[in-house]
């Protein structure tokens, strides 16, 4: 017997493309008559008319959130709540038959991804846009990450703190909070003056632990800050790559991956430090040390 797949229907043993389905915003409004929120669709654009609309308990909202990986719903009631992109898709089941899947979706929408490459357009025709190259040594790394670190973070920190640990790395975190341009923006500029004045060797941002959705990383202000970096960039990216991963000269949504780039410039530090001749000066030091100031001298000088 084998299983077959109706005509239409996706093969579930292939995942959808990152732009299969319908493009949509899910926006959160307080209801203004009656307890609970109201869930508003509309299309992928700023102007687009709303689909419609769904009132429902705030626990609920917040429970399916959390299920999509988008966080809670924000505590303040005066807090503004952004819309939240997500993807419709359809899909079969041998057993269930036809269903819808929502996801969220961190794929930038056809306008974004328009004012991304304008954006990268004429930070090109000023001369801004510079991508960054591997540094030489890898001494001095600032670590960029959100405020209640995250999934990549959390599997990549183990290992370089066991670098810092031992010495051959200095590992100095920042926490920002990503869900705030103007916080993002003022960290950037604060790691330029720590590359200008401490001489940085590396700066790792974890863009990837951004809430879904998120702009911050392809924001003007956050990417004409990274442009002015002034030190090697690096970023553990998420799923969908934003402008200051494009600036990184190594980006991966894969923590094994930015491990192992830093790994290989700490490997050619040591091959070039020539290391036959570390060896005969250490087997040198290792003898007797010359005796200090004048009893280096013999009693009866030959002058």
């Amino acid at each position: 017997m084998t299983d077959t797949v109706p005509t239409g229907a996706r093969d579930p043993a292939r995942p959808p493309a990152p732009h299969d389905g319908l493009e949509a915003l899910l926006q959160i409004v307080p209801h203004r008559h009656k307890l609970g929120v109201r869930v508003i669709l509309s299309g992928p654009g700023s102007d687009d008319p709303a689909w419609g609309h769904l009132d429902v308990r705030e626990d609920w909202v917040a429970s399916v959130l959390a299920l999509m990986g988008m966080g809670p719903l924000p505590t303040q009631p005066d807090q503004p709540i952004e819309p939240v992109p997500i993807r419709i898709g359809f899909d079969h089941d041998a057993q269930r038959g036809p269903y819808l899947v929502v996801c969220g979706n961190d794929w930038p929408t056809a306008a974004q991804t328009a004012a991304d490459a304008e954006l990268r357009q004429s930070l090109e025709q000023r001369g801004r846009w510079r991508r960054s190259r591997a540094p030489d040594t890898l001494r001095q790394l600032h670590v960029l990450m959100p405020e209640a670190g995250g999934p990549r973070w959390d599997f990549l920190a183990p290992d370089l703190l066991e670098l810092h640990a031992r010495r051959i790395i200095h590992l100095a975190e920042m926490r920002v909070d990503f869900d705030d341009v103007d916080a993002v923006h003022d960290a950037l500029r604060e790691a330029a003056k720590l590359s200008h004045f401490a001489g940085l060797d590396a700066v790792l941002i974890v863009t990837g632990d951004r809430r879904v959705g998120s702009r911050a990383f392809s924001d003007p202000r956050v990417v004409e800050a990274a442009c002015d970096l002034g030190a090697p960039l690096a970023t553990l990216a998420g799923p969908a790559p934003t402008l200051v991963d494009a600036l990184a000269w190594r980006s991966s949504p894969v923590p094994g991956a930015v491990l192992a780039a830093m790994e290989a410039i700490l490997r050619d530090e040591l091959a070039r430090a020539d290391r036959p001749r570390l060896d005969r000066i250490a087997e040198w030091s290792a003898g007797p040390p010359a005796a200090p100031c004048d009893e280096a001298w013999p009693t009866d000088p030959p002058f």
